[in-house]
């Protein structure tokens, strides 16, 4: 842009009579209205913002966003699942099972391939991502009518909770009450309501009977050391 012209600039300044006037009103105003620094606010926490949140599970608590934009945005990520990844493994095989890239068979595996993973890791937080993963195995698995897949690994895991010392995270599924499908979920399933009923529980008593027993053979011990 070219130079202001110097006649424009001195018709656009303010005159020095004017601002000679003015300086007492304006320190009257500056001394009546002081200008104070505020301290900003602490924002308050959440138990969200402390412990974070989990995005692979629903929040009931959580603000809900505009839903025709999830959805949109929903539809985007999907287009670019191919496997169950370990990130959002809910999401990826409830998709991958929508839109059959893959074969449930293969959605299965690779489903509990993760949470294989996840509970190699012994911790809270990733069994209930595990607790997640079970959770969709069972809702994708009653939805197609095939039974056979989720109980045989619900089967193999519960044989394999005492060896790999997994006792919290298999009371957690008797919290949610996670058990296998029954005849009446699912026609082709051998399981009867029964049975599925007792399939959780039956841990639990083996742990109550077992209690007793070792108590009792410490006691047989401490009268033998006294004799």
């Amino acid at each position: 842009m070219p130079p202001v012209e110097p006649w424009l600039k001195r018709v656009l300044e303010r005159p020095q009579a004017v601002s000679a006037r003015c300086q007492a009103p304006l320190q009257d105003v500056k001394t009546k209205f002081p200008l104070k620094v505020v301290a900003k606010k602490k924002e308050q926490k959440t138990s969200a913002d402390v412990f974070g949140s989990s995005a692979d599970e629903p929040d009931v608590k959580k603000v809900k966003v505009d839903e025709e934009t999830e959805f949109n945005l929903a539809e985007i990520a999907e287009g670019n699942i191919t496997s169950v990844g370990s990130v959002n493994p809910v999401r990826d095989f409830c998709t991958l099972v929508r839109q059959k890239t893959i074969s449930f068979d293969q959605a299965c595996q690779q489903l509990t391939h993760r949470i294989e993973q996840l509970l190699g890791n012994r911790s809270p937080e990733y069994y209930m991502k595990s607790i997640a993963c079970i959770q969709a195995f069972r809702d994708q698995s009653v939805s197609t009518g095939n039974a056979e897949l989720f109980n045989s690994y619900m089967q193999s895991l519960k044989r394999s909770i005492p060896d790999r010392n997994l006792q919290e995270f298999w009371n957690l599924l008797i919290q949610d009450a996670l058990t296998l499908i029954s005849k009446d979920e699912v026609d082709g399933s051998t399981i009867s309501k029964q049975d599925a009923n007792q399939f959780l529980a039956f841990e639990q008593k083996e742990e109550e009977q077992a209690a007793p027993a070792q108590e009792d053979t410490g006691d047989v011990d401490d009268l033998l050391d006294m004799m």
